[in-house]
């Protein structure tokens, strides 16, 4: 018997693993640096909460958090149960599976997969092959979970998103996107934070914002050009947004994740 595998699209985006590593966490440890990358912890055991996009999330083991590049987040360890977490850190030079966009994710099968990257630190070659390998292999892993589950986004919303993301450079304003889909902006706005939970104008300035930053540090650019490139035409509108946002300045949020060496 012969089994026959094609794919009809071959391509995957490049991932390149920056890291990995195991914590116990001491009580209250926090942390609230964005990084240029993203970083998925699993908690292994104790307890901690996730603040990001306007929401706070209570967190047990067997959980995941997944922070993306240049988001804005705080995770924090329980004073009476702190936790120790697992985590990857890695790039991407295009898209990620869907499940990705999720701030948190409740999946025990990861389980063996995190408690077994202790195995990669022992090898004295092909560290990073192997960790690419584990990245993938979690991926898999949840886009089969999520397969299960049979959750569907609201083509709406994915439309919205999908157009701010093509359109963030612009003026662009709700009313533009509600007008773009066909709908009603007010009901537009009830099925985009029912599905989100945040409103379309916090989404669209969270995503500016974001992306201002990714510029930032990527191309080591000045704040009138990052402003100018996030679609805002008000450099003062924008530091301040973006100071309230990240809790610190354009500049200075530049010079901090390019010279940040901090614990994860």
């Amino acid at each position: 018997m012969q089994a026959d595998y094609r794919f009809d699209d071959p391509k995957l985006p490049a991932v390149h693993p920056v890291g990995f590593g195991q914590q116990i966490c001491s009580a209250g440890f926090s942390v609230s640096v964005p990084r240029p990358y993203w970083m998925i912890h699993f908690i292994l055991s104790g307890t901690g909460t996730l603040t990001t996009g306007g929401r706070t999330y209570h967190l047990l083991p067997m959980q995941m958090f997944i922070i993306r590049p240049h988001k804005a987040h705080t995770y924090t360890a329980s004073l009476q149960t702190p936790w120790r977490y697992a985590w990857i850190l890695f790039d991407a030079d295009g898209p990620l599976p869907k499940i990705l966009d999720t701030d948190v994710i409740t999946a025990p099968a990861a389980a063996p997969l995190f408690e077994s990257l202790a195995e990669i630190a022992a090898f004295s070659t092909g560290q990073k092959e192997a960790l690419a390998a584990k990245i993938w292999e979690l991926f898999s892993t949840l886009m089969r979970q999520a397969e299960q589950t049979q959750y569907a986004a609201n083509p709406y919303v994915t439309r919205a998103k999908q157009y701010i993301a093509d359109n963030f450079s612009k003026h662009i304003k709700v009313a533009d996107i509600a007008k773009h889909l066909g709908l009603d902006r007010s009901y537009f706005s009830f099925v985009f934070r029912r599905e989100t939970g945040l409103s379309p104008q916090d989404f669209l300035t969270e995503f500016r914002l974001e992306r201002a930053a990714q510029y930032l540090v990527s191309e080591n650019a000045g704040v009138t050009a990052a402003a100018e490139y996030a679609g805002y035409g008000d450099i003062v509108n924008f530091s301040r947004m973006f100071k309230k946002h990240f809790g610190i300045s354009p500049s200075k949020y530049r010079e901090t994740v390019l010279a940040d060496k901090t614990d994860f």
